[in-house]
């Protein structure tokens, strides 16, 4: 049974299969949209914690050590991420050409 998770679209490298192949770029727009939202810390939290860089995940211990932070400002900024992309209206928004996420937009959600 193939993964059809959020992760599996943006962590799969090779996707013969045009239909998987636009759904990996609809994913990757709409992520970049989301963390655009995002303040620099909650984005780059985030993008360490899920190895969203270069697909390494990392532990609360090794970001707070990476910024020099301590590990509750890092969970603290990844919770506030988290809330972000979990929010409902992000859900359902779709992301137009320039990248953006309409219905939200300018608006700080969390």
């Amino acid at each position: 049974m193939r993964s059809t998770s959020f992760c599996y679209g943006i962590k799969s490298g090779m996707n013969p299969d045009p239909v998987e192949s636009l759904y990996t770029r609809q994913v990757k727009k709409k992520l970049a949209a989301i963390l655009d939202l995002m303040d620099e810390m909650e984005r780059q939290v985030l993008q360490m914690r899920l190895g969203l860089i270069d697909g390494c995940e990392m532990t609360v211990e090794e970001v707070a050590a990476e910024l020099g932070k301590s590990p509750q400002q890092i969970r603290s900024w990844e919770e506030k991420a988290l809330r972000i992309m979990h929010h409902p209206e992000l859900a359902c928004s779709k992301v137009d050409r320039q990248g953006r996420l309409p219905s939200v937009n300018g608006s700080r959600l969390g």
